[in-house]
């Protein structure tokens, strides 16, 4: 299948990501609270945009299926993710309040350019490709992490968050994309196929650096007003 495909392409980029000290540290139960800090702050921006680009998929949406499973999606971007973030504020012993409210950081701009891109020259499918990248990552992560994480680490419930149902379905919404491209597989060109292929792994590389970014803390050079 197509999704298989493109997942397939991704591993070289999952396996850094898994491997990045900020998950690494997570798995480990220990995260500087300054880059959860920054994290905090800038996934609140990037998932401001989310919304945004969701809203743009459900404009696109043809059926009332697709319109309702993309509200939802704005739904969760919105305010179900601010108990993740909560969470990782807990540990840091900071106020989640207090970093809502961030200037996007350079990597934050960047890749939500990128998502914006595709809502303005692309279809449902540009935009499944450009999101998926976030959920799908974060599954792995949380199911490579939780087998290793030891009975007290602070970070159980943040990995817990992204697990899915109780009967271990996974994130409906990551299998719902992939369901999107590999219905429209078939009658895709091999260039189209390549394009979206393409965004999809331009979001696996950003996913990498976004966690990047917050680890070292990497801000705007220079600054003005």
């Amino acid at each position: 299948m197509f999704s298989e495909e493109i997942k397939q392409a991704a591993q070289p980029i999952l396996h850094d990501i898994q491997q990045h000290p900020f998950v690494q540290g997570i798995q480990a139960g220990k995260v500087p609270s300054a880059a959860l800090a920054v994290y905090v702050e800038q996934d609140t921006c990037f998932l401001n945009a989310f919304a945004k680009v969701f809203a743009g998929a459900l404009v696109k949406s043809q059926t009332k299926e697709r319109m309702r499973f993309f509200s939802e999606q704005i739904q969760y971007s919105l305010a179900d993710e601010s108990v993740a973030h909560q969470i990782l504020c807990d540990i840091a012993g900071i106020e989640l309040v207090e970093h809502q409210h961030a200037e996007p950081r350079p990597l934050t701009a960047l890749y939500t350019e990128h998502l914006f891109t595709a809502v303005r020259e692309g279809d449902l499918l540009d935009i499944a490709a450009v999101v998926l990248p976030c959920p799908w990552t974060y599954n792995e992560i949380s199911q490579a992490i939780v087998e290793n994480a030891a009975p007290d680490n602070p970070f159980l419930p943040w990995i817990e968050f992204y697990q899915g149902d109780e009967e271990g379905a996974g994130d409906d919404s990551v299998t719902q994309l992939f369901a999107m491209l590999d219905e429209a597989a078939p009658k895709l060109s091999d260039q189209r196929k390549e394009e979206i292929t393409h965004r999809f792994l331009r979001s696996c590389e950003l996913e990498y650096d976004f966690w990047e970014q917050a680890y070292s803390q990497k801000d705007w050079k220079y600054r003005w007003k």
